[in-house]
């Protein structure tokens, strides 16, 4: 085997870890009260593995494209980083979170809103000489076609005269002893490039706010799930499949399961689902020959390819399917799609 192609198969082994894992942790969270202690570490859990995998992904990935933008939910990304300064900052800051629980999801990478939010919480704890307050709240806005992240401080502010040039790319405050501008035009840069926004309103001594807008990610209008709607998932690894199919049925759809490309042909042979969730590699047939085999015998059956290597896109453009989910993926993630396709 080339030293490509192990490449290749490692990613997607890893990648099929990551997704076990952050699908273990979404039956966890159900399986536990908001209040749990465990919650923290389950988000930190989640957190490292998507920043694992999407260092995987940049890696082996082809650079050229985007292959590894996924649905993120900027509650869960704000939760955590919160959670690792509530120690540290103990008995200095008062950490408040208002956090719309419907909130859209946005397209993109976990590590670059990872970043964003970060570097916004450092800067405003640095405004904050003694002790303060640092607000978030996030909102679905603009009619759920956009989100909002609101990031305000009650530290010392920025001066109306330097606050135009706070997001110029050599700005920085720290020279007048302050850390408000550090970073900042690297996070309007990858706010940017994901067809967002970010503003800020500020005065001295009475504090920072940053306003960040994004798009959210498509989805059709949700339908009840108590229609009885079918779901055949196709995906060799048991665990995996097991969890897929319990997360499933726990929002009321009827699974069917296969380990192969061929289970699923006999499947639609004897029953028809409503939808299909097949991996790209397989033994004895894959996803890709299996869909192919699918459209020549015209089955009408909208379709989601998960895929665990970084490298499939080329051959994945060239497949009728109705969505492509990479690997690894929560389940908030595809049920989402699940959703868009049939309610």
């Amino acid at each position: 085997m080339s030293t490509d192609s192990s490449t290749k198969h490692l990613a997607h082994d890893l990648n099929n870890i990551f997704t076990r894992i952050l699908n273990s942790i979404d039956l966890l969270k159900r399986k536990v009260s908001s209040s749990s202690d465990i919650l923290p570490i389950l988000n930190s859990i989640e957190a490292g593995t998507y920043l694992a995998s999407e260092m995987i992904g940049d890696n082996f990935g082809d650079k050229s494209k985007n292959n590894n933008l996924r649905r993120i939910n900027l509650n869960s990304v704000t939760s955590d980083i919160v959670r690792s300064f509530l120690i540290q900052q103990k008995g200095k800051i008062d950490f408040k979170l208002t956090l719309e629980p419907d909130l859209k999801l946005v397209l993109g990478k976990y590590s670059d809103y990872y970043r964003v939010i970060l570097n916004l919480l450092t800067n405003s704890i640095e405004s904050i000489d003694t002790t303060g307050v640092i607000s978030f709240t996030t909102s679905n806005i603009d009619d759920g076609t956009r989100v909002e992240l609101r990031i305000k401080d009650s530290g010392k502010g920025i001066d109306k005269e330097i606050l135009p040039f706070v997001f110029d790319e050599d700005f920085s405050t720290k020279a007048k002893k302050t850390a408000s501008g550090i970073g900042l035009s690297i996070v309007k840069k990858i706010i940017e490039n994901y067809g967002g926004t970010i503003a800020v309103v500020s005065e001295p001594e009475k504090g920072t706010e940053f306003i960040l807008t994004l798009e959210a990610a498509h989805t059709a209008t949700q339908h009840s799930n108590d229609s009885g709607k079918t779901i055949l998932i196709a995906e060799d690894e048991d665990i995996l499949r097991e969890l897929l199919a319990e997360l499933l049925q726990s929002y009321n759809y009827t699974v069917l399961t296969s380990s192969n490309g061929i289970e699923v042909l006999e499947t639609l042979k004897v029953r028809m689902p409503d939808l299909l969730i097949i991996d790209r590699k397989m033994p004895e047939m894959d996803g890709l020959e299996c869909i192919q085999e699918i459209s020549s015998a015209n089955y009408n059956i909208p379709i989601i390819l998960a895929s665990g290597s970084p490298t499939d896109s080329g051959k994945i453009d060239k497949v009728n399917v109705n969505k492509i989910i990479n690997k690894p993926y929560n389940f908030e993630e595809l049920l989402s799609l699940v959703r868009e396709l049939i309610g």
